[in-house]
């Protein structure tokens, strides 16, 4: 897709990135260097649209009374052995229509900055609400909720989303070996740095 403003910035460092590191997360095989350049480009995206999408999950989180059991956020969870992001929350009792909120945001936040949501980042989120026993027919208006909730916790969600941004970059410039090998999540941000963030308080980035 065409980003814009400060998302086209961050996918455009993000590509380059990964092409100078030669990492992608795009399952193969690639036939040609056309494949493999396209692969960099996917990915790029991926990660760009995974930024304000973790965070979405994590401010409706914060907003809903959850911040004590947020564990941590990441552009790229190379343990779970997925494409994509996460958000790791410990275990609490919590309504249930709070948990559909949690699993919702990261669409409704997509659909806020871009206008729709991407299926594959979306993949997981609607297996949590079928695990949860939600009505797939509700999701509009579970949309609408989290995208309220997120403008109204604008300016947190606008600092994680650089965090995080400035996170992923720190990690493909440093931490590339560690990538490789499995052992690091990309952008990586604590469960009390985005409790702080939610605060108002300032973090090292």
């Amino acid at each position: 897709m065409q980003f814009t403003g400060e998302d086209a910035a961050r996918f455009d460092a993000i590509h380059r990135l990964l092409k100078t590191q030669r990492l992608t997360v795009m399952p193969g095989p690639f036939n040609s260097q056309a494949d493999i350049d396209k692969s960099y480009e996917q990915t790029a995206e991926l990660m760009t649209r995974t930024i304000p999408h973790e965070a979405g999950h994590a401010i409706v989180g914060l907003a809903l009374g959850a911040g004590d059991v947020l564990e941590w956020i990441a552009i790229y969870n190379v343990s779970g052995g997925t494409v994509g992001g996460g958000c790791k929350w410990g275990h609490k009792s919590f309504p249930i229509e709070g948990q559909w909120m949690i699993h919702t945001a990261g669409m409704a936040a997509e659909k806020i900055k871009y206008g729709n949501y991407l299926e594959s980042t979306a993949r997981l989120d609607k297996a949590d609400l079928a695990r949860g026993k939600f009505n797939l027919s509700d999701l509009t208006t579970y949309l609408d909720k989290c995208g309220e909730l997120i403008r109204s916790h604008q300016i947190a969600w606008n600092k994680l989303q650089e965090v995080l941004y400035e996170r992923t970059v720190t990690d493909l410039n440093d931490h590339i070996d560690a990538i490789r090998q499995g052992d690091v999540d990309i952008g990586r941000v604590s469960g009390k740095e985005a409790c702080d963030i939610f605060a108002g308080k300032q973090i090292k980035l």
